[in-house]
């Protein structure tokens, strides 16, 4: 049934699809065991990240200009933005302002 040349094998094509989270859907067989044991980080091999070499690097100087120019045009862009925001803000402070003077005759 079906072709079975080339690497494809009988059994690959009448596999049975997979039940939700069973055992052989785990990269681990399951592993439940060892996620609720104590030496969960042996288990896993996790170790504790250290971050101490970032402050030991020591950048270049066409690096050190790269990355100011890089800031400075973030920045830059940040105070126009803040800036229009302002501008905006006001404008509609001062048409508020302007509209209820009109209807409730403040002035």
């Amino acid at each position: 049934m079906g072709y079975n040349g080339m690497g494809y094998q009988r059994w690959i094509a009448t596999m049975k699809p997979r039940k939700f989270l069973s055992k052989r859907s785990k990269p681990d067989g399951g592993g439940g065991d060892a996620r609720h044991t104590p030496d969960i980080g042996d288990y896993y091999h996790i170790s504790k990240r250290d971050f101490s070499w970032l402050r030991q690097k020591k950048y270049s100087q066409s690096d050190k200009r790269k990355l100011r120019a890089k800031l400075f045009q973030q920045r830059h862009q940040q105070n126009i933005g803040f800036t229009i925001g302002i501008v905006f803000t006001f404008l509609a402070v001062l048409l508020l302002v302007l509209y209820l003077n009109h209807k409730l005759n403040w002035f």
